[in-house]
């Protein structure tokens, strides 16, 4: 006993009780040392809101940045009753004006659409940016946010100029479930001239507020539904076995994949089951958390020159992608791979191609009639992307050939 007459005891004596028999066939590595986690960092916005009905708060979280907010949205928000009007009328109501971007880009953001985006910020001399919208919109207005302050031309900060001062406050506010853009570091652009599709990257670029409101995504359609989904699982199992996970992103993107693997056929079948798009939201933000952090790998290291050339949507590409690059990381990842199929019901990699299959999304690339010649520019382009580099098992380019080879 100790002198306020607590029991103390050593590591030999819980060994030998009943903690001890209930760890009998344990590894308890070096007899009951602990390892020393490594350090790392996580970077992710300042604040997050999530739940249904906090669209609302817009208003009031704008004011609390600035007094005059840009609103980049999708087009289809734009009916009466819309998303659109609950983000102006928040902002009115908190004394707010508010100018909404009159020609947002549609598809993936191009240089020239997100070009016209902060000149019109500048014009309009608006001091805090919402992005309303999917992951096109969301980077739009991250770039336009980021980029506010920044003299140059788009282009010369795509082509990798660095970002000097910090750009204005931007307000994420995600309207599918799957880019995870809102929580992310840097804005994927593309630029058809060149056939090349990549980010600008600044930890000044995240979100200093994320709106989650799972009503916003009710309206999603089936088929985004499908394809942005099995982006935002891709993007969880990517930064899962990512070289550069540690055990935060761990938690995040374990809890993300559990959240997609039950909801995202609910989501699919009836997309207004409520609670199956608040899974979705809330997994997919979890996994643009862990992304941001870990990084991804192979899926997103070959999905980009794939849908910059062959306009394919791009969570079509990565629920294509996500199978084949599974198996090829298999032997490396087998441990992470036994905890996700014990989520799933059955071997992971099974479930996913039967997820794939229920959601009606194609098993390959074979519709878009891609050549020997044109996987050599595939294999190519994605080599030097940063993603192929945290992938968990080395792909050289004999691998993404091979990969190719099974889908092509």
């Amino acid at each position: 006993m100790n002198r306020k007459g607590m029991r103390l005891c050593n590591f030999s004596l819980v060994e030998n009780g009943t903690l001890g028999q209930n760890l009998r066939g344990v590894d308890l590595a070096d007899k009951g040392k602990i390892k020393m986690i490594e350090r790392f960092t996580l970077l992710t916005s300042g604040k997050i809101i999530f739940g249904a009905g906090t669209a609302d708060s817009a208003g009031a979280e704008a004011a609390a940045l600035g007094r005059r907010a840009f609103i980049v949205a999708d087009r289809h928000f734009r009916e009466a009753g819309g998303a659109v009007e609950i983000v102006r009328h928040s902002c009115a109501q908190a004394g707010i004006e508010s100018v909404v971007f009159d020609s947002p880009p549609t598809g993936e953001p191009d240089l020239d659409a997100v070009e016209r985006a902060r000149q019109a910020q500048r014009s309009a001399q608006c001091d805090v940016v919402i992005g309303l919208g999917g992951g096109s919109i969301l980077d739009t207005a991250k770039a336009a946010a980021g980029l506010a302050r920044e003299a140059g031309p788009l282009r010369e900060y795509f082509d990798g100029r660095a970002v000097g001062a910090a750009g204005i406050p931007f307000i994420a506010m995600p309207t599918t479930a799957g880019s995870g853009a809102e929580a992310t570091v840097n804005a994927v652009l593309s630029d058809p001239s060149r056939q090349i599709k990549q980010s600008i990257r600044d930890n000044r670029f995240l979100a200093r507020v994320i709106i989650a409101d799972p009503r916003l995504t009710l309206s999603c359609p089936p088929r985004t539904t499908a394809d942005s989904g099995m982006d935002a699982l891709a993007q969880a199992i990517e930064s899962f076995t990512s070289l550069g996970a540690n055990p935060m992103t761990d938690a995040l993107a374990f809890e993300a994949a559990r959240l997609i693997l039950r909801s995202l056929l609910p989501a699919y079948r009836d997309g207004q089951n409520l609670d199956a798009r608040s899974d979705m939201l809330l997994g997919s933000l979890m996994a643009g958390i862990a992304l941001t952090n870990a990084r991804l790998g192979a899926i997103h290291g070959l999905a980009h020159p794939l849908g910059i050339r062959w306009h394919i949507p791009h969570g079509r590409i990565c629920a294509i992608l996500l199978a084949p690059v599974m198996r090829f990381n298999e032997n490396v990842a087998k441990a992470k791979y036994v905890r996700l199929s014990e989520l799933a019901g059955e071997e992971i990699i099974t479930h996913v191609e039967r997820l794939r299959d229920a959601l009606d999304i194609p098993a390959d690339l074979k519709e878009y009639r891609i050549t020997s010649e044109e996987v050599e520019w595939i294999v190519k382009e994605s080599l030097p992307s940063g993603s192929l580099k945290m992938n968990p098992r080395p792909a050289r380019a004999e691998d993404l050939r091979e990969i190719l080879a099974s889908l092509v």
